[in-house]
């Protein structure tokens, strides 16, 4: 049977090789030289490594394998969840494997991910979007008592000011809303995308350590700006507070009518609102960055600390464990199966 699978090869891989090939989706992806997973394994792919595609054979795709010069190519099987199927389809192909426009599992992956970043950023700019809206009618046009004002008519003009900021406000925080839901929606689902392509086919969740290491410095950076900001936003805040004697604690004996006096316990009360706001976001900012700086710090120290390992002299000098190797080969028309041991 092998003979005859092999001696075939040349038959039905020809009219083919030029059309379709499969190609490797992990690392490792073992081509056997039967479809079983008992059968010996003639190969091991890299990650992208491609081969000629023949045809299909249950849950196995039939490949063939460059021979040696002046040796015929051998026929594999490799497991179809293991690779995709890659160029456009002629003659009796397979038409459902190729040429259909959908995307593989990497780009599909990418796509995943780039939601999932996307939902994130538009689940904060929501929220803050409703915040400051709250948070500047509440600050800003808040209308005090009548007697803060000099008459009626000042009064009046600010419970106007404040009755149209509250419409602002009422839109303005339903499109944050909205847009909360939205990026929380692309979040949720961009998050259980990764993880269901991430349960088939691991080596996505692994990326290279440089780009670990990337991601690693651009959270740490990021982490340092937020903590400067956040504790900038809540110290100066506090300090502008205490130290601005406009903004302080009015005293009765310091005005000389009763509507002036009232009219900056109603400034004192906004501005406390407004510093419990900045203190309060600011913390918040603060504490969030602190995290992101500390965990980007300790991930970038432990793949140094691997890049140093892998690259010691020890490690180097290291000699190799060598094992047998399994060789297949052609001799006389004839397929040659056996180990083989360095020395």
């Amino acid at each position: 049977m092998i003979i005859a699978v092999s001696c075939s090869a040349p038959a039905l891989g020809h009219g083919l090789a030029s059309a379709q090939q499969i190609r490797a989706l992990s690392d490792g992806a073992a081509v056997r030289l039967d479809p079983s997973d008992s059968s010996p394994v003639i190969a091991n792919l890299a990650p992208g490594a491609t081969l000629d595609w023949i045809g299909e054979s249950g849950p196995y795709h039939i490949v063939s394998i460059p021979g040696q010069p002046g040796e015929d190519d051998l026929i594999g099987y490799v497991l179809a969840s293991e690779v995709e199927v890659v160029g456009a389809v002629s003659g009796g192909g397979n038409p459902s494997m190729a040429g259909s426009g959908i995307p593989d599992i990497h780009a599909q992956y990418e796509r995943s991910k780039a939601r999932r970043s996307s939902g994130l950023k538009r689940w904060l700019w929501g929220g803050a979007l409703a915040a400051i809206a709250i948070a500047t009618t509440r600050v800003v046009f808040e209308a005090g008592d009548e007697d803060a004002y000099s008459d009626s008519a000042s009064h009046q003009a600010a419970v106007d000011r404040h009755s149209t900021a509250r419409t602002v406000r009422n839109a303005v925080t339903l499109a944050g809303v909205g847009l909360l839901a939205w990026g929380a929606a692309d979040y949720v689902l961009g998050s259980r995308d990764m993880v269901t392509m991430e349960g088939e086919l691991p080596a996505l969740a692994d990326p290279a350590l440089e780009e670990q290491y990337g991601e690693a410095g651009a959270r740490r950076g990021s982490g340092k700006r937020k903590f400067v900001w956040g504790t900038i936003m809540a110290g100066g805040s506090y300090v502008t507070v205490k130290w601005v004697p406009w903004l302080g604690a009015p005293e009765r004996e310091d005005y000389d009518t009763e509507w002036e006096y009232l009219s900056a316990v109603h400034r004192r009360d906004r501005t406390e609102t407004a510093n419990r706001w900045f203190i309060g976001v600011g913390s918040v900012l603060a504490v969030w960055g602190a995290v992101d700086w500390v965990l980007g710090s300790r991930k970038m120290s432990e793949i140094e600390a691997i890049s140093r390992v892998t690259s010691s002299p020890a490690r180097r000098g290291a000699p190799a464990r060598v094992g047998p190797d399994l060789f297949v080969r052609r001799v006389v028309g004839r397929t040659e199966i056996g180990l083989a041991w360095s020395r």
